[in-house]
């Protein structure tokens, strides 16, 4: 009885095996599997046409060759090669291809947001608020603000600046927000007169207004108000001919300091 058993147990293992061989045959070379249609959405940097390009993926291929030998990619049917491809396009940030069964390819992106440009030598790179760089060019990007400050080793466009401190371009770009943050709803714009961010260090920060006023403030302590007094002092305390220094100091009351 036992060795029954067992040659019956044998039996259908075999029998499982080759059913589960022939589907995957199926998936792998029967037509009816082949991309019939690609479909990107979240994209506005790029076409989808762009992003269909550089994934690699073609019409009338099977997809389900493409998968990787990989638990997430099968389990979820995820093309990783192919989201590998497109993840060197620098605006993107995150990206999945997947199957949508039986014969349709579907690409999501997310796209980084440029947030500040830096200066280095004769280029300005425009940098998201995690320091990856998104672009160089040889003119500053129209709509952004300079950070300064930033030490980096070297750049690739795509990838985080090497060797710097991000949380110095992220505190850089939290002070940019801040003061748009603060022309939201009043006529006066400090952003219009806002020259650049310079920053010293975690604690300490530089603005230029109008390059004619200096303001030094700790963007750790109280940055909304920071702002949000910096702007009523520019625009109503000191004339528009005036120069000179806005220095938040502590516990202490702010002071300008005219040259």
């Amino acid at each position: 009885m036992k060795k029954k058993e067992r040659a019956k147990t044998k039996l259908k293992i075999f029998i499982s095996v080759l059913v589960l061989a022939l589907g995957l045959v199926i998936l792998l070379f029967a037509p009816f599997f082949n991309i019939k249609s690609i479909e990107v959405e979240g994209n506005s940097r790029y076409t989808a046409q762009e992003i269909i390009e550089t994934s690699g993926i073609m019409i009338g291929e099977n997809g389900f060759r493409k998968l990787r030998l990989d638990p997430e990619a099968i389990l979820e049917l995820r093309l990783l090669d192919n989201e590998e491809r497109i993840m060197q396009l620098p605006y993107v940030k995150t990206c999945t291809v997947k199957i949508v069964f039986p014969d349709k390819i579907k690409i999501h992106i997310t796209e980084r947001e440029p947030a500040a440009y830096i200066v280095h030598f004769d280029n300005y790179l425009t940098v998201d608020s995690q320091g990856y760089v998104l672009e160089a060019g040889t003119s500053p990007p129209e709509g952004l603000k300079e950070i300064r400050g930033i030490d980096f080793k070297k750049y690739t466009i795509g990838r985080q600046l090497e060797e710097s401190k991000i949380e110095l371009i992220q505190t850089g770009v939290d002070i940019i927000n801040t003061v748009y943050n603060s022309d939201k709803n009043t006529d006066v714009k400090l952003s219009d007169v806002l020259d650049w961010v310079d920053m010293v260090s975690e604690t300490s920060a530089i603005m230029s207004l109008d390059n004619r006023i200096i303001v030094r403030f700790n963007p750790k302590d109280k940055l909304q108000y920071t702002i949000d007094f910096t702007k009523e002092i520019f625009f109503k305390k000191i004339s528009t001919k005036e120069t000179g220094r806005l220095e938040f100091l502590g516990n202490q009351n702010p002071s300008f300091i005219p040259d």
